[in-house]
Formats: structure tokens, sequence, C-alpha cells
């Protein structure tokens, strides 16, 4: 996928906070720390730096929800993390996001920090941000 189309499905998503635009999607394909996984159905976005990947966003288009897309895409990231050395996975989620939640727990990440505040949401509130870790 490309920048814009990284943008486009994140837009599509339909999510309450801010979309990423293709710009800021292309800095991060250039960078060589990053980490990108792809399904038809979605994509995974992060970084390694060390033994440690840092899952940025998940995004799985609304038609393909609720039928393990997204834990699809986060096993073909962790995949792709371990193979280029990181033994830990970290990520931050909302902890309105009663889904993302759902998936990460599932998937053997636990709890280890909270930033208050962290979201800003379309709408001008703010949601706090769980901060997960997950041993790979």
């Amino acid at each position: 996928m490309t920048a814009h189309d990284l943008a486009r499905l994140h837009a599509a998503a339909g999510m309450n906070l801010r979309v990423w635009s293709a710009e800021e999607y292309a800095a991060l394909l250039a960078d060589p720390k990053t980490i990108v996984t792809t399904t038809e159905a979605g994509f995974a976005i992060g970084s390694i730096i060390f033994e440690d990947a840092e899952l940025l966003l998940i995004v799985v288009h609304p038609d393909h929800r609720r039928a393990g897309q997204g834990r699809q895409i986060l096993a073909k990231f962790e995949a792709a993390a371990q193979a280029r050395g990181a033994r830990t996975v970290t990520l931050e989620v909302s902890d309105q996001n009663t889904a993302a939640r759902q998936l990460y727990e599932t998937n053997a990440y636990h709890k280890v920090g909270q930033r208050n505040n962290y979201y800003k949401t379309n709408d001008g509130t703010s949601e706090h941000a769980l901060i997960l870790k997950k041993t790979l």
C-alpha cells in the first residue's frame, strides 16, 4: 500500500481521532525503522528500536470488522517485528476503544501504564491512553 492508500483507508475507518495525512504516512514509510503489515482489509504500522517494537496503529475497513481481520493484522505485525529482532511490542490504545482493548487483551497484552487525556477526539474531548505491552 502507498502512503495515499494508507491515509485513504485510515479516513474510511471512521475513527473518532485525528486521521493521519498521506504526508505523515510517507514520512513513516521512508523511515527504515518502520514496519507495515497489510491485508486486503487493513494494515498495521509501527516502528522498531532495538528489541522493542511500537505498534502505532491498526486500521481495519468497517466492512471487514468483527471477522478476525484485526487479529490477523496484529499477528502479521508481531511476526514481522520478531523477524527484525523485537522481543516485545508496546502500544497505546484509547481507554474508550473497547474493541481494540479486547483484541489486545485476548492476544496477551497487559497494561503497563496510562497517559491521562492523551488522545484528542474530533469533538474536542479527550480520552486516556492505556499503555500495553507483550513479550514475543
